[in-house]
């Protein structure tokens, strides 16, 4: 696994006649590049084209996490990276597959366990150098098994080729085209590579402008929850269409208000210019494309952002300002701290005047800890209003992903009253089926949550993932048996889930089935060999320990 996967010979042929839909270094045999080298030059320049790559461009380095007492050691070469993890006595390295980001702000990395990706617990930033990726600094195991989805990737790989009905399982090779392409921006480019006519394919800048927005908005707008219309994935946008007709973006109903100085997101530009005065009167004129060229970038950032800034402000501003020369977006666009991790820096889309005391505690600590509501009453509203008949759905599966993640009863609670209201018009929607069984669950009402999953399970036979669901709801419910029964079936249909294998070895520890827990663990180290808490396991259930 020190070898990224290659792509085959025919698949890349047909890839190059058809789309383009792979890896390029070079405008050299670029497919656009026989009428568009300027643009096509330029792109390559850019971080988008860099958004995946090999591993081993950031130095070797170590790290110490306090919290779980691990050591990471990173080898990095020319020939790939290696990184090292000890925790307890025990080790365990890994060869790393893909790095994931250009290394403008931060680079993350995959490793890949047979058709399985997985996310390492390590990133390196541009600004601190080494430390824990987000969302891995509190744990207190950390470990190389988060799954990584499609979802996880969209923004960030060309076009992933998962396996349908899997979590994170991905066919070989995993990517059609590992960085950003051009087809993300311009839409499918088959028709217009067999025949290059005008119309055959997207221009952004002569889209409509709810069109035209959501071309950037599908990678620049976080928000809270993306929510996809039944039956589609994320990944089903392209260039030309509403985002809203594939997926529904939700953010809070504050942070609509120009006035509400929330703290930055990662990926939030969009969202932040819309709050900006210029946006919100200049007509739907300014959008990212009034001021950002995706296809170069600029020698002298200054000067070219101040001559944007001029286009609409002009002669009048220059008469008038006490510094008429200055760099524009040094003051009204200053660079923050990014509230979702705290070792990135990213530029204030608001476009605001903002006074020392001000950007100092736009700066504070307080403000850089993610996304939260800004009120007890604040409420989840969509970006831009999906078609009539999916509003309730969706908003109803965006309050239970956002209420888990805050931990937010409240949120819940709507979330199951809209999903029951919906549920009429959703009745064999596995998405609604499977949120409303997991609510259930945590009331330990297990034959209401076999109910929905079996409904779910009929849409989709094979789905590991909806027989963990059950297993947990009977797990939650005092029946073991039935929960062990589950758990078995879900490694029998992904055995490359890491806490299925957990879960069940403890169910077994308890029911004095010391045997069975063993056994259990060997499995798991068998699929993960190096996995630290399998080894661990195997160790300690040898000794006959209940609980490793």
């Amino acid at each position: 696994m020190g070898r990224r996967p290659g792509f085959k010979k025919g698949r890349l042929l047909a890839a190059a006649i058809l789309s383009v839909v792979f890896v390029l270094r070079a405008v050299s045999g670029h497919p656009c590049a026989g009428c568009h080298s300027k643009e096509v030059q330029g792109f390559l320049a850019t971080p988008m084209a860099h958004s995946m790559g090999p591993p081993g461009r950031e130095p070797s380095g170590t790290v110490y996490h306090s919290i779980s007492g691990t050591r990471f050691t990173i080898r990095s070469s020319a020939e790939g990276m290696i990184q090292r993890m000890e925790r307890g006595g025990l080790a365990s390295q890994y060869s790393i597959a893909y790095s994931v980001g250009s290394g403008a702000h931060a680079v993350s990395y995959l490793i890949q366990v047979g058709s399985h990706l997985f996310e390492s617990p390590l990133s390196y930033y541009a600004t601190s150098g080494w430390g824990m990726s987000p969302g891995y600094e509190d744990l207190k195991a950390p470990d190389f098994y988060r799954a990584v989805r499609p979802q996880c990737l969209f923004c960030h790989v060309g076009e992933a080729r998962p396996i349908a009905g899997t979590l994170n399982a991905y066919r070989d090779p995993p990517f059609a085209a590992e960085a950003i392409t051009c087809e993300r921006c311009h839409g499918p480019a088959a028709a217009h590579l067999r025949n290059p006519v005008p119309g055959s394919i997207i221009n952004p800048r002569k889209l409509p402008p709810r069109a035209r927005d959501s071309v950037c908005e599908q990678c620049h707008l976080d928000g809270e929850a993306s929510i996809p219309n039944p039956g589609k994935e994320m990944s089903d946008f392209h260039a030309g269409e509403n985002l809203e007709d594939v997926y529904t973006v939700y953010v809070y109903e504050s942070s609509r208000r120009p006035e509400h100085a929330n703290a930055l997101t990662i990926i939030s530009q969009s969202q932040q210019l819309a709050l900006s005065k210029c946006a919100r009167t200049s007509g739907e004129k300014l959008w990212c494309g009034a001021c950002h060229d995706p296809h170069a970038l600029p020698k002298d950032p200054v000067a070219y952002f101040r001559a944007r800034c001029l286009e609409c402000h002009g002669e009048a501003l220059l008469a008038s300002h006490p510094k008429p020369n200055e760099n524009c977006i040094g003051c009204h666009m200053p660079r923050l701290p990014a509230g979702q991790g705290e070792h990135t820096i990213f530029t204030d889309h608001r476009i605001a005047i903002y006074s020392p005391r001000e950007l100092a505690a736009l700066r504070a600590p307080s403000l850089v800890n993610g996304s939260a509501p800004a009120s007890n009453d604040d409420q989840l509203v969509p970006w831009h209003n999906p078609p009539s008949q999916f509003a309730q759905r969706n908003l109803g599966l965006a309050y239970v992903r956002v209420g888990r993640q805050l931990e937010s009863f409240p949120f819940i609670e709507r979330g199951y009253e809209l999903l029951s209201s919906a549920s009429n018009d959703f009745p064999d929607d596995p998405v609604l089926l499977r949120a409303m069984g997991q609510i259930i669950s945590g009331t330990k009402d297990e034959a209401q949550a076999e109910t929905l999953f079996e409904k779910a399970l009929a849409r989709e036979p094979n789905s590991a993932a909806i027989y963990d669901d059950m297993a947990l709801a009977a797990a939650g419910a005092g029946d073991s048996k039935n929960a062990i029964q589950y758990l078995e079936k879900t490694l029998q249909l992904d055995p490359f889930l890491v806490a299925p294998y957990q879960d069940l070895a403890r169910l077994y520890a308890a029911d004095h089935q010391l045997a069975l827990a063993h056994r259990t663990y060997v499995r798991f180290l068998k699929a993960f060999p190096e996995s630290i808490e399998a080894k661990r396991g195997v160790l300690h259930s040898s000794e006959g320990s209940a609980h490793p």
